[in-house]
């Protein structure tokens, strides 16, 4: 089975764009002005233990890992973004991304690329986007390149849904406000999420900034032998291998007072079994709970719950020999300081391995802390210091890559972020 090629969606999006807007007097600013494009560069300075990172073909846990055990001090261009925005009606909107990120392959690739039309305001609005996109999950990304708003890593949750959750979709939602309550339906169809699923089984959790792009594939870890003949140490999450469409639905409700609550539902209703250059498709499904408060004036707190299940391989009288639940939560807090804002967060995450554990054991349980601090310093400049550590407990460490299965990291961090 063939990985679905993605050429036709520039042309679709282009199309969508022309019988939107067939005049070109809209073609102002707002087009191809300088308010609808934007930069954006992450300069980091780093000091990482810990054992290799997954990035680079190891087990860790952090975008990057130490020097065979010891700090490795970095400094490097993390990141660097070029956005469009096209504005081209009231309803009509757009985007498209670039990306350029350390250890990425491609190193410069898409980032995401749809067409956004809302309705005019009214009680009951009506939205629609279509194109390259992550679902609507994530509490902790935002802005035109989908960029960790108040640390620089996100969650262990949400780093997965960076990770391996992007979709080709048609979303569409519906909102509607009753008094002083608001009530926001999501749903979508999707395609190109096949592949999701093996970063964790194979490596488990991580938490890291890194995002897939449309073309970039994922390196995996030191593999058990009885995988190695079904699985290439790689991932390409946005592959589309057995023509089966995927759907995502989400509720949002805000009630007259300052916290919201939202419940994200998942599947790709993959088949298990398609292949492709020792590939395999994942069946893929997790719920995802998320609340947001306001605790006065200068408090936030946010927890995200998220848990499903992962199959991948035929019905065997013993099982499916991929199959795993996985868990991770985390409880954010965030308080302002003048222009400068302390963020804390504490994660757990977990996967359990239902089958063939004895031939290809893919257990993890662990735990993360983290503190970090965010100051703007100019209009296009913001720092951010943050200080996290990790633990974990994997077997397959030792049984696989010849190391000792429990392993922590400790990562201090500097970003400058640059914005124009």
């Amino acid at each position: 089975m063939r990985a679905k090629p993605i050429t036709t969606l520039p042309a679709a999006i282009t199309a969508l764009v022309l019988l939107a807007c067939p005049s070109w007097a809209c073609a102002q600013d707002g087009i191809i002005g300088p308010e609808a494009i934007s930069a954006d560069f992450d300069l980091r300075a780093s000091a990482t233990g810990g054992e290799t990172g997954w990035l680079d073909g190891g087990y860790g846990k952090l975008y990057e890992g130490g020097d065979d055990g010891d700090t490795q001090a970095r400094l490097r261009l993390a990141y660097a973004d070029l956005v469009w925005e096209p504005r081209f009606s009231f309803n009509l909107s757009g985007k498209a991304s670039l990306t350029y990120q350390d250890r990425s392959h491609p190193a410069v690739d898409l980032n995401e690329a749809y067409l956004e039309w809302r309705s005019n305001p009214a009680p009951t609005r009506f939205g629609l986007r279509a194109g390259a996109m992550w679902p609507p999950v994530s509490q902790e990304h935002g802005g035109g390149a989908w960029l960790v708003e108040d640390s620089i890593t996100p969650s262990a949750a949400n780093s997965w849904i960076g990770e391996e959750v992007k979709v080709l979709a048609v979303e569409g939602t519906v909102e509607r406000r009753f008094g002083e309550h608001r009530l926001k339906l999501t749903g979508a169809g999707f395609l190109h999420n096949d592949i999701s699923g093996t970063l964790l089984f194979y490596r488990g959790w991580a938490l890291d900034d890194f995002r897939a792009t449309v073309h970039n594939y994922n390196p995996l870890p030191p593999l058990a032998p009885a995988a190695q003949p079904y699985q290439v140490r790689q991932s390409n999450s946005f592959w589309e291998l057995d023509d089966r469409a995927g759907y995502y639905a989400r509720i949002d409700y805000t009630p007259p007072l300052p916290f919201t609550l939202n419940l994200f539902r998942y599947d790709n209703l993959g088949d298990h079994v398609s292949r492709r250059d020792n590939q395999i498709q994942w069946h893929t499904r997790f719920w995802n709970a998320g609340i947001a408060a306001a605790l006065g004036d200068s408090t936030t707190a946010k927890a995200q719950v998220l848990w499903g299940n992962t199959l991948a391989g035929p019905e065997t009288p013993f099982g499916i020999p991929g199959d795993a639940d996985f868990t991770a939560a985390y409880l954010l807090l965030g308080r302002e300081f003048g222009s400068g804002k302390v963020t804390l967060r504490g994660d757990w995450f977990e996967v359990h391995d239902n089958t063939f554990v004895a031939s290809n054991d893919n257990n993890e349980y662990g735990w993360a802390a983290m503190v970090a601090y965010k100051r703007p310093l100019a209009d296009f400049l913001t720092l951010l210091v943050e200080l996290q550590h990790v633990s974990s407990d994997r077997p397959g460490r030792q049984l696989y890559g010849g190391i000792p299965a429990e392993q922590a990291q400790t990562s201090l961090q500097t970003s400058l972020r640059f914005g124009f």
